[in-house]
Parts: structure tokens; sequence; C-alpha cells
């Protein structure tokens, strides 16, 4: 940790040149303390201007492994609509990883700020955190019309870049992280937070797959064959997310049950009509 620090700690001296002195003191970027109220916004909604800072390799990661789904971009920034004015936003992974690669298209249509932070001297966890930081310093240093940095990681090494933006900068820093794996820290030190994926986006996700297997293979399922049907095409699904959001289909009467000759489960039925709106994207 302390060899960490002081790697970043270099790179901000490089960032902001040689540190001014006073009294003795260095004064890192040279810049006084701000004022923490927020700044006016240049946007007619009244909502602050922001930038915001992506670890979608976190973001994707995590989702993947812990919900079997992948990041609603659009939904992401229909929320962050509500929010603040975003006028950029900055996606940062190791696209090296083909999963990852694959990715870039879905970002494209949001930002072409996308920042590629494999590491060239192999595989290391905190070169995407670092180059973020850079990335964050930088912002901050250039561009005082800046009114909310957002940030998308749980990780705890971004408690103090958010300590400083609000406490030397006087911005308000707003902070999305998956659930699981979100610092105690930095939701502490942050002006606002998300906690997502939503229950809504989980079932929504879960409710697609169980209708999409359904449509697609014209075959008699049951309960326990469909969940095991679409365990086995979608590796990373849960299986009591999938139970759960089927329930839900029968007890909205999407999807019946109706018992056929003399199997022990009965056989599931789907009134499409009423399935529609669940397979929307």
């Amino acid at each position: 940790m302390k060899r960490k620090n002081k790697r970043i700690k270099e790179a901000l001296e490089n960032i902001a040149g040689v540190p001014a002195r006073k009294g003795g003191k260095a004064i890192l970027f040279g810049k006084k303390k701000q004022s923490a109220r927020p700044q006016l916004s240049r946007f007619e909604n009244g909502l602050p201007t922001a930038v915001a800072f992506v670890d979608y390799e976190s973001w994707y990661v995590s989702l993947i492994k812990n919900y079997g789904i992948k990041p609603d971009i659009k939904g992401w920034f229909e929320d962050l609509a509500k929010r603040v004015n975003i006028t950029e936003a900055i996606f940062f992974a190791d696209f090296s990883h083909k999963s990852l690669a694959d990715e870039i298209k879905r970002i494209r249509p949001y930002s072409n700020k996308i920042i590629d932070t494999r590491n060239p001297l192999g595989v290391q966890k905190d070169f995407t955190d670092f180059i973020i930081l850079d990335n964050i310093y930088q912002k901050a240093l250039l561009s005082d019309d800046v009114d909310c940095f957002v940030l998308f990681s749980g990780d705890g090494h971004f408690s103090s870049v958010t300590s400083f933006l609000k406490n030397i900068y006087g911005k308000q820093v707003g902070v999305y992280a998956i659930n699981g794996s979100f610092s105690h820290q930095l939701r502490e030190t942050s002006s606002w937070s998300v906690i997502l994926p939503t229950e809504e986006s989980v079932l929504g996700n879960d409710y697609r797959l169980l209708l999409d297997e359904l449509k697609q293979n014209k075959v008699m399922y049951t309960e326990s064959k469909l969940l095991a049907s679409v365990c086995n095409a979608h590796r990373n699904a849960k299986k009591e997310n999938l139970k759960r959001a089927l329930d839900k289909l029968i007890a909205e009467k999407v999807i019946t049950v109706r018992k056929v000759s003399d199997k022990k489960e009965g056989t599931l039925f789907v009134d499409w009509d009423a399935a529609a709106k669940y397979t929307e994207q």
C-alpha cells in the first residue's frame, strides 16, 4: 500500500508540475481551497454540469459474475440525466479481453471517449485505477466549469480523490457501484451514491431469458426443464434469480402451468400478448 501511495503521489506531482511551495510546504496543484458551495449550472434545468469516469471493466465483470447480466448503459445514462447535466463520459477497461472488446460497440452510441487500460508489462489490477485517477486529477486542474464528478467504481482506492475533490475543489462527487462491491469508506466520502443493479433490471433480464427460451425452442417445458435449459445456455445466469422471475410470471398469469397426460410436473404455456411488455429491451 505504501509503495502504491508513493507511486500515485509521484504521478500527481508529474501532472501538476513541480509543486508550488508556501511556508516550506508543498501546495499540490498550486490552487487554493474553493468553497464547497456548488457552482451555478450552465443549463436551464438547474442541474449541475458533470463529467463521468467509468471503470467499465469492474462494472462488467461484477455484473456478469454476481448477476449474470451485462451493464445497462442506456439505463445508466437515463438515471444520470435525472441528477446531472453530463457533458462527458469516459469509459476505462482492458479491452484486450475478447468479452470486453465486444462491449466497445455497446458503449460507442453513448460515448466516444473509450480508453484502453491494458498494461504492456502484464496484468496489474491497480493499473486501470491509476489511469482513472490520472484523468480525474487532470480534469480537476483544467476544467473549472465542472460542478460534479461522477465515478462508476466501488473501489476504496478512490476515497482519497473524492475527499480531495469535495474538500479542496468544492465539487460534488457522485458514485455508482455494484451491490456487494462498494467500499464503505468510498460511499461515506461521496456527495451521493447509487447502488446497482436495481431489482427491476435483474428481473427484467431474467424475464427475457426465460421467455426467449420458451419462444425459440418449440418444446413442452416444465419448470425444472426450463430453468435447467436457460442455465445451460447462459452459464452466468443465477438459478435462484430465474426461479424468482418465473414465479412472478406465473403469479401474473403470463405463464400458466397445466397438467398434460400423467406427467408429475405441469407443462408451461405462455400468453404471448401479456408477455410482450416483459420482452422489451
